[in-house]
C-alpha cells in the first residue's frame, strides 16, 4: 500500500478560493464548502470535524485538507479506510482543482469558487484580527462550544487563551457563571481547597466553609489556567471530578453533583509532562477530547495595525497613531510575550510620544519610540542605531536635514550613523 506524499502540481498561479464539493453515490452533489488561501477544514464524520461526512465508511476525524495558495494539500490522519488521489492510496498529497479525489467511498470534487460565496466566518468578540490564523480559530470555537466535552486551549503566554475560553462560554448557551482559576497560583495545600472546596474546621485556618470554583460554575464553565502546575494529588481528583461530574469538598463525608463544561489551558508542553510522570496521562487525555490552538502573534502579523489600534484604545491612547515605521519596527521585534508584551510596548511608546515634539496636539508613535520602550523594557540605556537612521531618512523622503530634526541630532552624526549602517 502506497502512503507516500504524491506531488501533483506545482502551478505557479494562485488558485484562488476552491469550492470542495462532495458526491452522492449517482455523482450528485450533496454540499459544499468554500476553503481560501490559508485555511484549512478537517473532513469525517465525527462532531469534531470541520466538515462533517454523513457515510459509514468515514472516520471521526478522516482527513485534513489544507489551502496553500498555489497547491491544495490532503493529509490522511489516520482514518480506517483512507485517502484515494486518482485511485492510488494515500498518506498526504498535493492537488489541484479537478483531481480525482475519494475518502473512502465518497467522491470530492475541487473546483474555483466562481460568483458569490460562502462568507468568511466573523472573529469571536473579545478577539482581534481577521488573518486566516484567527478567522479559523473563530471557526474552530463555534463549532465546538456547544459540545459537551472538556476543552484543551494551547497556545504560547500572551497570546489571549483565556479570551478565547470566554468565547467558548459565551457560545455555549450554558447560563450558568464563567469561573477563572490559575494553577500557577495554587499551592499544593490550598489547590484542592480552591477547586472543590471545603467544610469549616476541615483543616487549621478553615474557619468558615468554602464552595470552590467547581461550585462556583455550576451549570456554567471552569476554566482552568497553566492547567501542567496542577500538584499531583489534585490532578488526580480533577479527573474523578471530570468523570463522575462530582466533587467532594475536604472535611465532607459525600460528593456533591455539578454540572460545568471544564476548559484548561496550557502554554507547556504537556505531552513532555506526561511522558516524564509530571502529568497525569489519563487526565491528559480526558482533556484533549477537544483541542483549540490559539496562534502566536508572529503568525498573523498582517494583524498588528488593528491590533496595536485596539490596544492603544483600551490603554487609555485613544487618540494615539502608530505610524508606519512603528509598526515597521514594532514588526522587527520579537514578542514572545505576544499580545501582552506588545501592549506594554505599545503604552511605552505612546508615553514617550505624548510630548514629542512638545505641545503636540496628536500622538504619533514613530520607530524611535517604539525602540525606546524597548530599550526602557530590557533596562538598557537607549543609544540611536543605524536602522533608526535608515528609519527616519525613509520617513522623510531621503531628506537629511528633515531626518535629523525629528532624530534631535546634527546632520554628521546622522551621516556617521548611516556609514555605520552601510559598512555592517
Amino acid at each position: 500500500m502506497n502512503t507516500s506524499t504524491v506531488e501533483l502540481h506545482n502551478a505557479a498561479t494562485p488558485l484562488g478560493p476552491i469550492l470542495v464539493c462532495f458526491l452522492d453515490r449517482d455523482g450528485a452533489e450533496d454540499g459544499a464548502v468554500v476553503l481560501r488561501e490559508g485555511e484549512e477544514i478537517v473532513l469525517g464524520s465525527g462532531a469534531l470535524a470541520d466538515c462533517r461526512i454523513a457515510a459509514p465508511t468515514i472516520s471521526s476525524v478522516h482527513a485534513r485538507l489544507v489551502h496553500r495558495g498555489h497547491v491544495l494539500s490532503i493529509v490522511d490522519l489516520e482514518s480506517k479506510n483512507g485517502v484515494f488521489v486518482c485511485d492510488v492510496r494515500v498518506g498526504a498529497a498535493d492537488l489541484f482543482p479537478g483531481v480525482n479525489l475519494k475518502l473512502a467511498r465518497v467522491s470530492i470534487v475541487l473546483r474555483p469558487a466562481l460568483g458569490p460565496s460562502v462568507p468568511r466566518a466573523a472573529p469571536l468578540r473579545g478577539l482581534v484580527g481577521n488573518s486566516p490564523p484567527m478567522l479559523r480559530l473563530s471557526a474552530r470555537v463555534r463549532r465546538i462550544a456547544k459540545l459537551p466535552v472538556p476543552v484543551l486551549i494551547r497556545g504560547e503566554s500572551g497570546t489571549g487563551k483565556e479570551l478565547v475560553a470566554k468565547a467558548i462560554h459565551e457560545l455555549s448557551g450554558r447560563e450558568g457563571a464563567f469561573t477563572a482559576i490559575n494553577a500557577a497560583s495554587l499551592s499544593r495545600e490550598l489547590g484542592e481547597s480552591e477547586l472543590f472546596g471545603h467544610k469549616r474546621g476541615a483543616f487549621t485556618g478553615a474557619t468558615s466553609d468554602r464552595v470552590g470554583a467547581f461550585r462556583e460554575a455550576a451549570g456554567g464553565t471552569l476554566f482552568i489556567d497553566e492547567l501542567g502546575s496542577l500538584a499531583g494529588d489534585v490532578q488526580a481528583k480533577l479527573l474523578r471530578a471530570v468523570e463522575e461530574g462530582s466533587v467532594r469538598p475536604i472535611g465532607q463525608d459525600c460528593s456533591v453533583s455539578v454540572d460545568v463544561r471544564l476548559v484548561a489551558a496550557t502554554c507547556d508542553g504537556l505531552e513532555e509532562a506526561v511522558a516524564k510522570g509530571q502529568f497525569r496521562r489519563d487526565l491528559y487525555e480526558r482533556l484533549a477530547v477537544s483541542v483549540v490552538r490559539v496562534p502566536a502573534l508572529r503568525d498573523r502579523l498582517e494583524d498588528l495595525p488593528m491590533l496595536a489600534e485596539h490596544l492603544l484604545n483600551t490603554s487609555g491612547f485613544g487618540g494615539a497613531q502608530l505610524a508606519s515605521s512603528g509598526l515597521t519596527a514594532l514588526r522587527g521585534q520579537p514578542l514572545r510575550g505576544n499580545v501582552r508584551e506588545m501592549r506594554s510596548l505599545l503604552v511605552l511608546a505612546a508615553v514617550a510620544a505624548s510630548d514629542d515634539p512638545p505641545g503636540a496636539e496628536e500622538i504619533v508613535i514613530e520607530a524611535r519610540h517604539i525602540l525606546s520602550a524597548v530599550s526602557e523594557r530590557s533596562g538598557e540605556v537607549h543609544s540611536l542605531s543605524a536602522a533608526e537612521a535608515a528609519m527616519a531618512l525613509s520617513d522623510c523622503g531621503g531628506n537629511a536635514s528633515a531626518a535629523a530634526r525629528r532624530l534631535r541630532v546634527p546632520r554628521s552624526t546622522l551621516r556617521d550613523l548611516l556609514r555605520r549602517g552601510r559598512a555592517a
